[in-house]
């Protein structure tokens, strides 16, 4: 796929995201055709967007979601400093709103995660960064869920390099209070829920994200430095899935349930 073959796909992805209408899917001409393909569409969105990269996720960070991806690895997507909320917040479900492939209405996805909130900037470099030297660039673990918010009809599991292309399918994120004494946490052990409504709807532990979230982090702040970005203070990098994406109706309340660490909440009006 051609230089200009990538603009035109994030063109087609930023006025699906400014008009909030869903694709079925790129146009021919335009579609990623692989990974790389994707992350140089992404790269093109991230310019065409215009507004300061927050953050970053990692994705797919189980096997059996990479094999739905066709994808070996976990993949990559930046989150945008207006798609960053503090919890407890109010948001429009509307503005988020997904039909998913298995959803029998539109709803918002969730997920709860382990972020980390970085201290000091990660410039790209040849050598790759060891955990030491990645935990030692990080001030804070801060309780998230992740809204899962693609510009397609459905979640492009045919198509990786679309939903590369789409920021990874990141719609936004919601974080809790930071954590500063994070080191000595068992996070492979550590429980967190989803909580709708009052009812709990799924449980998940640190250990489903690539056996620690560390191994996560690592391979998400070496991924991004390998594409040419730095990492500056302040930006939070998303690790990974605990529980699966769950949807949230309308007028519904979610909490991400940390227990000791906390919890994150968002009402969806």
């Amino acid at each position: 796929m051609t230089g200009p073959a990538s603009e035109q796909a994030a063109k087609a992805l930023v006025d699906a995201r400014r008009k909030r209408h869903v694709l079925a899917e790129l146009p021919e001409a335009c579609r990623p055709r692989s990974p790389e393909e994707g992350y140089a569409a992404q790269k093109a969105f991230i310019a065409q967007w215009g507004e300061p990269v927050a953050g970053w996720k990692a994705g797919a960070t189980r096997v059996a979601v990479q094999q739905k991806f066709h994808l070996t690895e976990p993949f990559l997507g930046p989150i945008f400093k207006s798609t960053v909320f503090a919890s407890p917040t109010a948001l429009k479900a509307q503005d988020f709103e997904h039909r998913g492939a298995a959803v029998a209405k539109p709803g918002v996805a969730l997920e709860v995660e382990f972020a980390f909130r970085v201290s000091r900037d990660i410039a790209p470099r040849a050598a790759a960064y060891s955990e030491a030297e990645v935990l030692d660039a990080m001030d804070a673990m801060i309780p998230a869920i992740e809204i899962i918010s693609p510009r397609f009809q459905t979640i492009p599991f045919d198509s990786p390099g679309s939903a590369l292309a789409d920021c990874g399918v990141n719609g936004g994120i919601i974080l809790g209070k930071p954590v500063t004494d994070w080191r000595s946490i068992d996070y492979p052990a550590h429980k967190t829920s989803l909580v709708i409504d009052g009812k709990t709807v799924v449980e998940g532990t640190g250990s489903l994200v690539l056996g620690h979230p560390f191994k996560s982090l690592v391979w998400l702040v070496n991924s991004v430095a390998k594409r040419g970005f730095t990492l500056s203070k302040g930006q939070v990098l998303t690790t990974g899935s605990m529980t699966g994406i769950v949807y949230a109706d309308q007028g519904t309340h979610a909490v991400g349930d940390f227990g000791t660490l906390g919890k994150v909440e968002a009402r969806f009006s």
